[in-house]
């Protein structure tokens, strides 16, 4: 058994939600999440490059910086990393080697206390970034935000980049519901920054604040301008900034981003533009608007519900490509339907196939969706998928490659395993 396998599989454990449970945990290791600061990124989408972002300019600006990420896109160790290297199998079985013993004196006497995965996973994150000694942690909500995990740290900025429909099983099936619970990480007298457009999210997330003594703050609520080809950000401030990746929606990220960062510098951290610059220009986002080749064209994004596929849609627009050749795989707990309205239309052939999860909607059940739309064939796995894919492909055509983020991360450690 490696980590990986023996965290999956407290996934049957411990799954009431609530925080009572992760707080019990953490006290039990003389609650490592108040060692250092900690910034708090939420939303449905994007959150992940925010966090990314974020956590690269402060490595530039001269801090040990934790970055925590879920789910991870190709290696399970991506989701921990300190300075943008990721923990070891050693140290992650060191830490494990920790916390059993602790965790098997809660089973035997306590399981009602028991803490689930995620629960466990966000513990030896906060361990390893005190043993790492890190000056602040920059952590990627799992879901929500009022009762995840990572809301244990007393984080001194937050922010939720976009509100949408997705775990509504979970979150509730309206946005104001949603963002109900994602303004959950507006703590007390904290720095807050939004990057979602509706006006009664943003009048909620201002009432929030003013409630709990919370600095508002809208990212876009600047000049700017996003220019393409390279994307990158006109600022009055600080003249243009190169933003990674090709879409509108990576530039609206950076702008979230670099909220967060002017949130953080006035808290006390020195931040320069030349550490933006750098930290920003440094940055890739694989999985995300990400080209992996030219012949065959290909394009991998981590669109998992319809407000990323509608964003993925508009940017692929602007593509000049002669068929559209989808491969698409997606958890059932997820709005299937509406994620292949959204891209159906759009598309002259598919190619669905079941991501690496428990949670996989059936390929069957997503090409039959398709077949609406255009001629779909549905395969075991994202790897026999695209492989399909790429033996019709004629030049001219764009292979996209999107839904689960466990689709992406299994074709793409095959296609490594393939470069070797």
């Amino acid at each position: 058994m490696d980590p990986e396998e023996f965290l999956y599989s407290l996934k049957r454990k411990g799954d009431k939600i609530g925080l009572d449970k992760v707080k019990d945990f953490l006290s039990r290791f003389d609650d490592p999440q108040y060692d250092y600061d900690t910034v708090l990124i939420g939303g449905t989408n994007g959150k992940g490059s925010v966090t990314t972002l974020v956590s690269n300019v402060l490595t530039e600006a001269g801090y040990r910086t934790g970055r925590y990420i879920s789910p991870h896109l190709a290696y399970f160790e991506e989701r921990i990393s300190v300075d943008g290297e990721s923990i070891s199998k050693d140290e992650l079985w060191s830490l494990i080697d920790r916390v059993k013993p602790v965790l098997e004196e809660i089973e035997e006497r306590e399981p009602e206390k028991r803490p689930s995965f995620f629960e466990v996973l966000t513990t030896l994150a906060f361990l390893h970034y005190a043993e790492k000694d890190v000056d602040i942690a920059v952590l990627e909500v799992g879901m929500g935000g009022r009762l995840d995990a990572t809301n244990v740290s007393s984080h001194i900025v937050s922010a939720v980049t976009t509100i949408g429909l997705d775990h509504v099983k979970y979150l509730g099936d309206n946005k104001m519901d949603i963002a109900y619970e994602k303004a959950g990480i507006i703590h007390q007298g904290n720095e807050f920054v939004t990057g979602d457009k509706d006006p009664f999210v943003l009048d909620y997330f201002k009432k929030v604040c003013q409630e709990r003594g919370a600095q508002y703050g809208h990212a876009f609520d600047r000049d700017h301008k996003i220019k393409r080809s390279p994307l990158r950000l006109e600022l009055s401030e600080y003249g243009e900034l190169e933003v990674p990746g090709t879409a509108d929606w990576q530039a609206e990220n950076a702008l979230v981003a670099l909220g967060v960062l002017e949130r953080l510098k006035k808290c006390g951290y020195q931040i320069s533009k030349r550490d933006i610059e750098v930290g920003f220009s440094r940055t890739t986002l694989p999985g995300r608007m990400d080209i992996r080749s030219e012949r065959p064209w290909m394009i991998f994004d981590s669109a998992h519900n319809v407000p990323g596929l509608k964003e993925l849609v508009r940017a692929i627009g602007d593509l000049d490509y002669k068929r559209l050749l989808l491969v698409i795989g997606i958890l059932d707990d997820k709005d299937h339907k509406g994620m292949v309205d959204v891209i159906g239309p759009r598309c002259d052939r598919a190619f669905t196939a079941e991501p690496v999860s428990e949670r996989k909607l059936s390929s069957e059940i997503l090409a039959h969706e398709m077949e609406k739309y255009c001629p779909a064939e549905s395969y075991g796995n994202g790897i026999e998928a695209l492989d399909a894919a790429r033996s019709v492909w004629k030049e001219g055509d764009l292979i996209l490659v999107t839904g689960s983020i466990y689709l992406l991360g299994d074709i793409l450690r095959d296609m490594e395993v393939d470069e070797i």
